[in-house]
């Protein structure tokens, strides 16, 4: 196996603090709201996410920050990359539906920069002080030498997955159920993000309505369970 093949296990890795964190994402108050009735509510939620929400949108932005980055590697029209690089982190961050969602995303970002740093790769571009959590992504794919279709299948699974882990601790729904589900999602991501790779974010549509309104019933996206 490459480097870069080993090396994505860490991004995707529970141990780890990114994978660790553990947001439940709204899912907190649809058990509060009695709309979860059993783990294939789980599973519908988050099918509608991958398929209709946001995520669909940050797993596209990380490949036009990849694509900035290689430009700038290679020198092509600095100044205006750079300008690019932090237009977009800006935008995607300020997109989100609530505050507890861009509160999460740069938690989560922070600590994946800082993570990459210990691996050996500084970010070498001027950053906000707040910052979105594809462009850390991005930037540790980019860094690893993790290609496109990967860096993009690898987010949507670990995002998936941090909402199962979250599901076991707040409902709960078992482990080895939350496995039979992390395999049914497997088709649907691959599906997503070759999608993706084909589509201009012009292109992608999202509007899932509910989920945001959900989300902004919390005082904390964390899962409460997993904090205590």
């Amino acid at each position: 196996m490459s480097k870069s093949h080993l090396l994505k296990y860490l991004l995707i890795s529970p141990n780890l603090p990114v994978g660790g964190f553990c947001y439940s994402e709204g899912m907190e108050s649809f058990l509060h709201n009695k709309n979860f009735k059993d783990s294939n509510s789980v599973k519908e939620l988050i099918i509608s996410e991958l398929k209709i929400g946001q995520i669909k949108l940050d797993a596209r932005l990380l490949l036009n920050f990849f694509d900035i980055f290689n430009d700038l590697n290679d020198g092509k029209f600095l100044k205006s990359n750079l300008q690019k690089l932090l237009s977009l982190d800006k935008w995607i961050l300020s997109s989100k539906d609530s505050v507890e969602m861009r509160e999460q995303q740069i938690q989560m970002s922070k600590s994946l920069f800082d993570l990459t740093k210990e691996f050996g790769f500084e970010y070498l571009y001027k950053k906000s002080k707040k910052n979105s959590w594809p462009l850390a992504w991005s930037w540790a794919c980019y860094c690893f030498e993790i290609t496109k279709l990967e860096m993009v299948e690898n987010f949507l699974y670990s995002w998936s997955a941090n909402q199962l882990s979250a599901a076991l601790r707040i409902i709960p729904i078992g482990s080895t159920k939350a496995q039979l589900i992390q395999k049914d999602l497997l088709p649907i991501i691959s599906k997503v993000s070759k999608e993706i790779m084909d589509i201009e974010i012009d292109d992608i549509y999202f509007g899932n309505v509910g989920l945001a309104m959900a989300q902004q019933n919390h005082n904390d996206l964390y899962t409460k369970l997993f904090r205590n």
